[in-house]
């Protein structure tokens, strides 16, 4: 018998269960059924005339059976209570706490498992007599399930004291109080919902719950009634103010043109318990400090709550984090500055002293960069920025407009039209006086920064790990990442052999030194190019601002840099051109959700393609990642295209090239720490099977075939 059928013939065994069905118990202050023991708990152990206190149904459940609350969800019954008490007294109904929800197959029930408290409100008339005993008790019955459904019932009933003083129990009085903080409260802000489509949206407003959310481990929304597809996921994102929630709507209870709901938003705390506040949402637009960030859980995600790796899993993630930095070095976005760095070894190849200074140089320059990329994004976790991931530096419409200037320079330079020796920045300065150690060290500076946001084969696991872990630990890993990508060099360096391979120096090498000034303009280009995402077209118009005056200032340093004012002069000039981009890019990171489009990638849209049984092909991209845009060949291939179009494939685009919360929670739920990522979810439902680094259309067609099942 199937877990459905099995429920359904449960819910056939209650509707018979008031014929005799249902085995009786002993009337007493505890009992048991089957699979559950009651108890009926007072918080008085006497009571006097006209008072008003709290009893409770505790229900011990066996292990792995569960009751329900009082909108069951998809299947089940709440629990009720037949009173059998005295006529002076008077019971109120149960206050169910705040459920969990029981997923089983394409169900979704809500309900309790282990230990149930219910507590209900006792009324002792003012007319009861002082030394009468009154009787309070009940039949209670409840549908309670595992694999199947039975219907059961206790009867418990208890003898209370009418005397002139009050007297409490203090063990039932405990076990109720512990109970109430997860009753539902009232809110003390608002709750909007807005109707798009086939979605609500509810968003809550209220310090209370905005405050309990930061810390959550988990938030729903439970509808009091059948307006809402329980199995659905629901999407929940908070802010400042309050949480929102997106829920699909179940056309067959929905009525149009009736937007309120009610329900309560619940959320289990860091400690494993559950609170809620009651919902009474009344139509209207949802507030964006609601929907700042796609929630996360907080508490768990933080450094100090993560757990260390264990010792073997650190030393895996090390050498993940060590190969993804060697094959750094094959990355598109890395070549156009390693050519600078072999330019610089076959200078030095014939001098080992000066060859070994070299690598070392060039070691620490790129090890110092990755070191300060991990440490900042340390303090901005830190700080509270949980949107912050690989690749954040070019995030910043502002440093990918002075990058491409960097790079312009380094072009000019290496082209003859101004000397800076060795060094990639010291226009103006005395770095070339230092030696080609110091221009070593400045290009590994470079290749760190640009190969940082290049996510390669092995590299992904490796950061996605750094980012649950303690600060030393998110260091290490980025350090390794920086041996691993100066590793070759460094090497070459070491081996004096390494000379006899190479031509020795002579004019040969200014024309090689000049053309190598042409990937370097390519370089520039391609920041532009992400630049012209994140600023608009104005964004590169004051990029291009700035080259003009960078090129002037390097012109006016070369004809008045001898002297004192001459070099002031020059070097203010220089520091303005790179001030120009600044001032017409820098603008306030981007945080809100991608738009949803036909072709966008959006929790909501992934939900709605999985209802429909669909293959989905998730591609989470930037401009600003060589890598992605190769990758972008692939994907457009002829026959990929053709095979997307013959399974009906979903084909989704995550743009990163700003910053983007959502996206990024997104990443890291899939142990991503940055892009490329490409999720490929099968027809069937389930969890999506993951690609990084460089793709092949052969990959992409054999994976969404395998995930439409037609192979």
């Amino acid at each position: 018998m199937s877990r459905l059928a099995a429920r359904l013939a449960g819910l056939l065994l209650l509707m018979v269960a008031p014929l005799g069905l249902t085995l009786p118990a002993v009337a007493q202050v505890t009992a048991s059924s089957p699979h559950a023991e009651g108890t009926i708990l007072l918080e008085r152990s006497a009571s006097t005339p006209g008072d008003t206190f709290l009893g409770a149904l505790r229900l011990k459940m066996a292990e792995g059976w569960h009751v329900y609350w009082i909108n069951p969800g998809d299947s089940g019954l709440p629990p009720t209570a037949a009173w059998t008490s005295s006529p002076e007294v008077t019971a109120g109904a149960f206050q169910f706490p705040t459920p969990h929800a029981i997923p089983l197959a394409t169900l979704m029930n809500y309900g309790y498992e282990g230990e149930l408290v219910l507590p209900f409100e006792v009324k002792i008339a003012p007319e009861a007599a002082v030394g009468a005993p009154l009787t309070i008790g009940a039949t209670f019955d409840y549908l309670i399930c595992a694999d199947i459904c039975i219907p059961e019932a206790v009867t418990l009933s208890t003898r209370l004291p009418i005397a002139a003083t009050l007297s409490s129990d203090d063990a039932a009085s405990k076990i109720i109080a512990e109970t109430l903080p997860s009753i539902p409260v009232a809110l003390t802000g608002q709750a909007v919902v807005e109707r798009s489509g086939d979605m609500f949206k509810v968003g809550v407003i209220d310090d209370s719950l905005a405050s309990a959310v930061a810390s959550a481990k988990s938030v729903r929304f439970f509808p009091y009634g059948a307006e809402l597809l329980h199995a659905a996921p629901q999407v929940v994102r908070n802010g400042l103010d309050g949480v929102s929630v997106e829920v699909k709507a179940n056309t067959m209870f929905a009525k149009p043109g009736e937007n309120a709901l009610s329900g309560i938003i619940g959320i289990e705390t860091a400690d494993g318990k559950m609170r809620g506040w009651e919902v009474q949402a009344a139509p209207g637009v949802v507030p964006a400090s609601v929907t700042t960030t796609l929630f996360s859980a907080a508490a768990a995600a933080s450094a100090e709550a993560a757990p260390m790796l264990p010792i073997d899993q650190l030393l895996v993630a090390l050498g993940l984090a060590f190969l993804g930095g060697l094959v750094l070095n094959l990355m598109p976005c890395v070549l156009p500055v390693l050519t600078i760095k072999a330019a610089s070894l076959v200078h030095a190849a014939h001098d080992p002293k000066e060859l070994r200074a070299h690598g070392l140089a060039y070691l620490a320059g790129v090890v110092l960069c990755f070191a300060v990329i991990g440490a900042i994004l340390v303090g901005l976790k830190a700080a509270g920025d949980t949107s912050a991931g690989l690749g954040f530096q070019l995030q910043y419409s502002w440093v990918t407009a002075i990058f491409a200037l960097v790079m312009f320079a380094v072009g000019l330079n290496m082209l003859g039209v101004f000397e800076m020796g060795g060094s990639l920045m010291g226009v103006g300065g005395r770095l070339a006086d230092r030696g080609g150690a110091t221009g070593a060290f400045f290009t590994g500076l470079l290749a760190a920064f640009v190969g940082a946001p290049c996510v390669g084969p092995f590299m992904a696991t490796a950061v996605g790990a750094a980012m649950t872990q303690p600060p030393p630990i998110v260091l290490g890993i980025f350090i390794m990442i920086g041996v691993g990508l100066a590793a070759p060099f460094v090497i070459l360096s070491f081996t004096p052999a390494f000379a006899r391979v190479l031509p020795k120096p002579g004019k040969w090498m200014i024309t090689f030194k000049q053309a190598l000034s042409f990937p370097m303009f390519l370089t520039a280009l391609w920041l532009l190019w992400v630049l012209s995402a994140q600023a608009g077209a104005d964004g590169v118009i004051w990029a291009l601002g700035g080259a003009i005056a960078l090129s002037f200032g390097i012109w006016l340093a070369t004809r008045v840099g001898g002297s004192v004012a001459g070099r002031a002069v020059s070097t203010g000039v220089i520091l303005a051109a790179f001030a120009v981009p600044v001032f017409g890019t820098i603008s306030p990171p981007a945080s809100a959700a991608a738009v949803v489009t036909a072709s966008t990638w959006s929790p909501e849209r992934i939900a709605e393609l999985k209802a429909e049984g669909r293959v989905i092909f998730v591609d989470f991209t930037a401009r600003w990642c060589v890598t992605c845009q190769v990758n972008k060949g692939a994907m457009h291939d002829a026959a990929v295209q053709k095979t997307f179009a013959d399974l009906n494939v979903a084909f989704l685009e995550a743009d990163w090239t700003n910053k983007d919360s959502v996206i990024f929670e997104e990443l890291k739920r899939h142990g991503a720490g940055g892009v490329p990522l490409y999720l490929v979810y099968p027809a069937s439902g389930g969890e999506p099977r993951k690609f990084d680094g460089l793709l092949s259309a052969g990959q992409i067609q054999q994976a969404v075939k395998e995930a439409a099942g037609s192979i």
